[in-house]
């Protein structure tokens, strides 16, 4: 996946004719950093079971745009990821390069929603999110308020 996410910041460098391309691509770039930061919550307590996948792929399809030919195969290289202990920095400076603020806290939202879709949050991942949160310099107070809307949802 980080290769594929390379590949788009390749094309993306070397595209200068077409704006509206760039802007396609760009979106991709974050569609997939974004795909990959949930993906590894949503694998953070090792137990991938049907809620999370539902929430998750839901999350994929709905919010950052990614086909459902593509959410099988990223999901399966985001859980060789896991197991290889992957550096979350690549995704996370990409998102800091890319993305306002706001789409920072839907990001961390969507997180968190992905952490309480089987009802139950685990402390990996708890503190996955708050490591996440952190290096997209997302404010302490937003990323609990986050939480809590989450957790006041359900």
């Amino acid at each position: 996946m980080l290769k594929k996410i390379k590949g788009y910041i390749s094309e993306f460098g070397n595209q200068s004719s077409d704006s509206e391309n760039q802007e396609e691509k760009e979106k991709n770039i974050i569609n997939n950093a974004c795909a990959a930061l949930l993906i590894e919550t949503a694998l953070a307590d090792k137990v991938f079971n049907t809620e999370e996948i539902d929430s998750m792929k839901k999350t994929l399809r709905e919010v950052y745009e990614i086909d459902e030919k593509d959410l099988d195969e990223l999901i399966s290289e985001s859980e060789k990821k896991v197991s290889e202990s992957t550096s979350l920095y690549e995704y996370t400076r990409l998102i800091n390069d890319l993305c306002d603020y706001q789409d920072k806290l839907k990001l961390i939202q969507n997180l968190w929603a992905i952490a309480f879709a089987d009802k139950h949050l685990d402390k990996y991942e708890e503190y996955l999110i708050r490591k996440i949160s952190d290096l997209l310099y997302v404010s302490h107070s937003d990323f609990i308020q986050q939480k809590l809307n989450v957790k006041e949802s359900l």
